[in-house]
């Protein structure tokens, strides 16, 4: 594994991820931003989590696709694996088969040869096995299934569970330069349990932390803007503290809401909340000598494209600490 690493010329001349300071950074130190639910623009949908297509969340900055994944029976045949968004069927929403959604993005990858990303396959609903709650559930089958078809969209563009690549991007050795050299751009999570398939990791081998805020977001008293004191708090409990105590390789804010019909909020003031937390971190973790976003190198958000004004500032801030 040493001698794979510095065998290959690391790019320095050329940014990595849109930066030439992250090209001599690893996975884990770099400042990953996310698209929670991705690839849901197209199909029928009574609300989605991002407008724009896998392309479009890439050029406006996203490195980490969160996507979530399906199947079921239509006309006596198991489908091929469908991005949808649910567990119960008469709730779900189906967008459309996902070699579909990725196709695009690995066309992207190829006009852009610096440039790596993670996908993140975390909810895998297979509604050919509902448990007695009638609750999709997340199958070997579907997951191998799922498995498959990135084998065959990426290649060997994909990083798969065990091999060398893979070791060494868990054990936070592999820089950006060294996997944009070796063409192995790609990170894969299958699942967002700890994985049982020989295949791929899931979400929870690498990412802290499957927590997000559950309820409805609610007005503040004077009904100028949302109640954010809860939300803070939340995400200080059950994110932000777990992380910091016990971090992984992503260590993740999730900052995406719905309101009380369900629907995924995209007002301007959900930018201006996550930003002003983000300055809150700062804040904190400066006396302390700790990154400036720490515990968190990976923000999750809906309609991601629409905070990207936010990113470039976070981007020379993290920078700035990493080339100390």
């Amino acid at each position: 594994m040493e001698k794979m690493l510095t065998s290959t010329t690391a790019v320095s001349s050329t940014a990595c991820n849109g930066y030439v300071g992250y090209c001599n950074q690893t996975v884990g130190q770099v400042l990953w931003i996310g698209a929670h639910n991705a690839l849901t623009d197209t199909g029928f949908a009574l609300q989605r989590n991002q407008f724009v297509s896998g392309p479009a969340l890439l050029d406006a900055g996203i490195r980490y696709l969160d996507i979530d994944t399906c199947a079921f029976v239509a006309n006596a045949k198991r489908t091929v694996p469908m991005i949808c968004h649910g567990y119960e069927w008469y709730l779900a929403q189906v967008h459309q088969p996902t070699v579909a959604g990725l196709l695009p993005i690995k066309q992207w990858l190829d006009k852009h040869p610096h440039e790596v990303i993670v996908l993140n396959f975390g909810d895998i609903a297979d509604f050919t096995a509902v448990n007695i709650r009638g609750i999709a559930t997340s199958t070997l089958q579907l997951r191998d299934e799922l498995s498959y078809v990135v084998r065959q969209v990426f290649g060997s563009m994909a990083i798969w569970r065990d091999e060398p690549w893979d070791a060494a991007v868990n054990s936070n050795k592999a820089t950006l330069g060294d996997l944009i050299a070796a063409n192995r751009r790609v990170v894969v999570n299958v699942g967002i349990s700890r994985s049982d398939s020989p295949n791929a990791w899931g979400q929870s081998d690498r990412v802290c932390r499957e927590a997000w805020y559950p309820v409805a977001l609610e007005w503040n008293d004077d009904h100028t803007d949302y109640n954010w004191a809860p939300v803070v708090q939340l995400v200080d409990d059950t994110m932000r503290s777990p992380c910091a105590t016990n971090p992984q390789l992503l260590n993740k804010l999730e900052f995406q809401f719905h309101n009380a019909l369900g629907g995924s909020i995209d007002a301007a003031s959900v930018g201006v909340a996550l930003n002003v937390y983000m300055e809150s971190l700062v804040r904190r973790n400066g006396p302390i000598d700790k990154a400036p976003y720490f515990p968190f190198n990976l923000i999750l958000t809906d309609h991601a494209d629409k905070w990207k004004s936010y990113y470039p500032n976070w981007h020379r801030r993290h920078l700035k600490y990493l080339e100390r």
